[in-house]
């Protein structure tokens, strides 16, 4: 009976260990890619203090198939003077910006509106 509970407790242990190791490399992902659309902000000469709020969103594969579990990212990002959003679209592997473009009546010069 001993053994049976320990091997439980040891099996739950083990689950809770490997969820936790998944949260951190999500967030550490997350950071990434808030950084990186950060840093293109400012390229795009968007202020710390023109951001009303950034929220990441990860891009998960939708199939069984092989291959990361992570597709990419994009950063959602509201700014003070608009109802919209910048959207930052970015790869996978290096947090690469592959697109940016604006929706709602949000506009920053050389990006496209949606």
């Amino acid at each position: 009976m001993i053994k049976t509970n320990l091997g439980i407790w040891l099996a739950a242990l083990a689950v809770v260990t490997f969820v936790g190791a998944q949260d951190a490399a999500a967030d550490s992902r997350e950071d990434r890619f808030e950084a990186k659309a950060r840093e293109h902000l400012a390229e795009l000469n968007i202020t710390e203090a023109d951001i009303q709020s950034l929220q990441i969103v990860l891009l998960r594969r939708k199939s069984d198939r092989a291959g990361p579990d992570i597709r990419g990212g994009e950063a959602w990002v509201r700014l003070n003077s608009c109802t919209g959003h910048v959207v930052v679209v970015m790869n996978r592997k290096a947090a690469f910006v592959r697109q940016t473009y604006t929706r709602g009546d949000c506009s920053v010069p050389g990006l496209s509106n949606y």
